[in-house]
């Protein structure tokens, strides 16, 4: 089997804490199968970061050889770019489509229509979970749609766990984008200024944009409560001790395609609490703590951690590109 990889630019640079999380996903598919003994060839394409380079990956995307291929997976829906496949099956893994849904990750609106047209001229879909399957079926996907879920780092589960809290304090945290739309922290700010103990506290990890408008509401809710707390970026190589330090992780977000963090919590034994409407793949969010924006409350601690840790199992990398093998196989059949 000959397998033709179709990635971003960026998904392979070298400073790992620039890679995305589909970054990521592209390089843990691109190691597994070379591991896995197939034959694979990564072909990083799309930079759509200026003009020049926009039509730059186009026509490299055209003219690029196709021929000799079993498979071409694209590993992230692009605008669509005239693939000579032959008889090559063309696979697209769809993430999520939050380009439909939120203004931060939508493109230009002539891009947004060759977006859905990369999905739809696809022969095969892969989607990272059960809620995302649905979503491309509603676009109006007809063909057959494949749920493979992605796997987390194995450091999540092989570095011992060393217990940083303090018996006194109630530690929240939340790792992410912090002035995102879709992740909704100012709603779960809001949420945790509701908490009428004074030994806990709320930490937010992750990148933001200090002028944007909601970093800035954040901020303004953030001052009024010293017990939260925003501590900027989560080192890349203190990720799993950060993670570690928490009582609670608390993830406010609307929506997810996956939802990483809630594997990487659970791996670590650290409970989730979502808010009740929150919309998450349920096989990703089956010991999710779901509760109310207005009786928001300290959960019991009486949780089974270890029933945790071997539920994240199921996410692993290995589990990943095994059943990424199995559509590989089947649709070469």
């Amino acid at each position: 089997m000959k397998v033709l990889l179709v990635a971003s630019k960026g998904d392979f640079k070298e400073d790992m804490s620039k890679v995305t999380g589909i970054g990521r996903y592209s390089r843990e598919v691109y190691n597994g199968l070379s591991n896995a003994g197939i034959n694979v060839t990564i072909l990083p394409l799309y930079d759509y970061s200026s003009l020049p380079s926009s039509i730059l990956t186009t026509v490299k995307g055209i003219f690029h050889n196709y021929s000799g291929y079993d498979i071409i997976h694209i590993l992230s829906p692009k605008p669509l770019i005239p693939i000579r496949k032959g008889k090559a099956k063309l696979i697209t893994t769809v993430h999520d489509l939050f380009f439909l849904k939120y203004k931060e990750s939508e493109p230009m609106p002539l891009m947004k229509r060759f977006y859905v047209k990369s999905i739809l001229s696809s022969d095969t879909i892969i989607t990272v979970s059960s809620l995302v399957k649905e979503d491309v079926e509603r676009l109006g996907y007809k063909k057959k749609v494949f749920v493979v879920s992605p796997g987390i780092d194995e450091r999540f589960f092989n570095k011992p766990i060393v217990k940083k809290r303090r018996r006194d304090i109630v530690k929240l945290g939340y790792i992410g984008m912090i002035d995102s739309e879709r992740k909704n922290v100012v709603r779960g700010i809001r949420a945790f200024k509701k908490l009428k103990e004074k030994n806990v506290v709320f930490e937010l990890w992750g990148s933001y944009n200090p002028n944007s408008e909601i970093f800035k509401e954040i901020l303004k809710e953030a001052k009024e409560d010293p017990r939260i707390r925003i501590m900027g970026p989560t080192p890349e190589d203190r990720l799993v001790e950060t993670y570690d330090a928490f009582d609670y992780f608390l993830f406010p977000t609307k929506e997810e395609g996956f939802g990483f963090p809630i594997v990487e919590a659970n791996a670590r034994g650290v409970p989730i609490i979502v808010f009740e409407d929150a919309r998450i793949p349920e096989e990703v969010c089956k010991y999710c703590i779901r509760l109310k924006e207005d009786d928001f409350s300290i959960p019991d601690k009486n949780f089974d951690e270890e029933k945790l840790k071997k539920f994240a199992r199921n996410f692993s990398w290995r589990n990943s590109l095994e059943n990424l093998l199995k559509v590989y196989n089947e649709i070469t059949k």
